[in-house]
């Protein structure tokens, strides 16, 4: 059996920087959301926006359990279908060529054990009156807003004092 490893005490000074930040350069787009008044004037306050695509991923123990126990395959496709899925939608057609192919793999098979792997899970269920679309369960993931998709969905929760 392993020995128990303990996270290390550090102060995040010691890292120094991270070395992927040096060339980053994050695409963004600025829109007015509301003014203020500063001498008499009204000002635009702008918040910034990221410009490029992105998908959420929900955290919590029970999800982290779930996902580092999925194959590599059922794992890629959940990571393939993440990045093709439209802004907002919660069903994808996935055109299984396209996804073998990027995904690498060859064997209709092992594409079809990984569909049932995520099915199995809970990140997708067979929409039955439409052959090869699936919905995607956004409790897993997401891209775009749930709050948006389903607004009589959501449970207001009280925000720490600590946050």
């Amino acid at each position: 059996m392993a020995k128990r490893e303990f996270k290390p005490q550090y102060d995040v000074e010691m890292l120094g920087n991270n070395p992927f930040v040096s060339s980053l350069k994050i695409p963004v787009f600025t829109n007015v959301v509301g003014y203020h008044e500063k001498d008499g004037v009204l000002m635009p306050e702008e918040k910034e926006w990221d410009a490029e695509p992105y998908a959420k991923m929900f955290v919590s123990a029970d999800r982290r359990h779930i996902i580092t126990g999925l194959s590599f395959r059922a794992l890629q496709l959940w990571n393939w279908i993440m990045q093709t899925i439209e802004p907002g939608q919660d069903h994808i057609w996935i055109n299984r060529t396209r996804a073998m192919q990027e995904c690498r793999i060859k064997s209709v098979r092992t594409f079809t054990d990984a569909l049932k792997e995520l099915g199995r899970y809970g990140f997708i269920v067979s929409c039955m009156s439409v052959k090869n679309v699936y919905f995607i369960n956004p409790e897993m993931g997401f891209r775009g807003s749930r709050v948006k998709k389903y607004p009589n969905n959501l449970d207001f929760r009280q925000k720490n004092k600590e946050e």
